[in-house]
This record gives C-alpha cells, sequence and structure tokens, in this order.
C-alpha cells in the first residue's frame, strides 16, 4: 500500500514480463526460416525448383555440370568378386574347427562372412547375362538355405548333423560358384 511496495510491484511485473519467452505462433505447413550464405529457407523442403529425383539427381539436388564420374560403377563387380572368394575360402576353412567341436568360432566366423557375402553374391548376380541370372539366384538361395541348417545344426552342437549339414553348404556354394 506505500509507493515503495507499489513501485517494487510494478518493476517485478515488467521484468517478469520481459523475461517471458514468447509463445510459438507457426501455422500448419510453416517451417522455420534459416538463411546461410544467402540460401534461403535451407530448412524448407520446398527449396527452389525443388527436390530433384532420378538418373540426374544426388541426395535430392539436381546434377552439376560436367559427366557422371561414377558412370557404371554397378557393373564393376572386381572388388564384390574378391570378397566373395575370400568368403568362400573362410567358410571351406571351417572343417578343423568343426571336427573339434568348436561350435562358437563356427557359428562366428558364419556371421562374420555372411554379410559381405550376401552382397558380394546379389551384386555378382545383379551383373550376370540373363540367361544365368535365374539360375544364379536359385543357387544363391539354396546355398544360404543350407547355411542357415548348418548354423542350427552347430546351435544344437549334434556332431553327425552338423557334419552332414556342412557338407551340404559345400556343396552348394560348388555349384554357386560354377554359375558365377
Amino acid at each position: 500500500s506505500t509507493r515503495r511496495h507499489a513501485l517494487s510491484t510494478a518493476a517485478g511485473a515488467f521484468l517478469a514480463a520481459s523475461g517471458v519467452a514468447q509463445q510459438a505462433s507457426a501455422k500448419a505447413g510453416e517451417f522455420g526460416k534459416i538463411s546461410i550464405f544467402g540460401v534461403g529457407d535451407v530448412s524448407s523442403p520446398y527449396n527452389p525448383g525443388g527436390p530433384k529425383a532420378g538418373k540426374d539427381a544426388t541426395f535430392g539436388y539436381a546434377k552439376s555440370d560436367g559427366p557422371i564420374l561414377a558412370e557404371g560403377y554397378e557393373a564393376d563387380v572386381s572388388r564384390e568378386k574378391a570378397a566373395f572368394l575370400e568368403s568362400s575360402k573362410r567358410i571351406s576353412s571351417l572343417q578343423p574347427k568343426l571336427d573339434a567341436k568348436t561350435w562358437w568360432f563356427v557359428r562366428d566366423e558364419l556371421r562374420v562372412q555372411a554379410y559381405n557375402m550376401r552382397s558380394s553374391m546379389l551384386a555378382i548376380n545383379k551383373v550376370l547375362p540373363a540367361d544365368k541370372k535365374e539360375a544364379a539366384t536359385a543357387a544363391y538361395k539354396k546355398y544360404w538355405a543350407e547355411v542357415e541348417a548348418f548354423d542350427l545344426a552347430c546351435a544344437k552342437k549334434e556332431p553327425a548333423l552338423a557334419n552332414k549339414e556342412y557338407a551340404d553348404v559345400l556343396a552348394a556354394l560348388k555349384a554357386y560358384t560354377a554359375l558365377v
């Protein structure tokens, strides 16, 4: 009720009002207005010209002037063939570990080789001529079905079943390798 009390209340109210963040007032479909180095509204998906797609686009942007530097990269599978041969060699060398009943090593080696081997086989299949592609795809599926059965036999830790399934894996690998 004194003048000092009234002034302190008014000053406190002023400070409180000026320190409070303003509420957001964005409408549906609006984006933040961030402009970096003269490029307006970088945060908007509606950049000038819009996003690009297709052969002449990279990550949503139009291709710059000049030739495409990686033209035909999908047809060059030399790296994939080398990776496939390395994985094949490792899979083919599991018999001593199987005989020693080192189940964890055999299963671990299958997992280590699976990702690279699958991707290499798919890349190789992609560039095969049309007359070989269907047979290679069937051999690919058969090989991986045999690998799954072999992995299950190793999980069960049954030597006779594991040796039978490993022989099937090697036969399927040989059949696939003969096609490519």
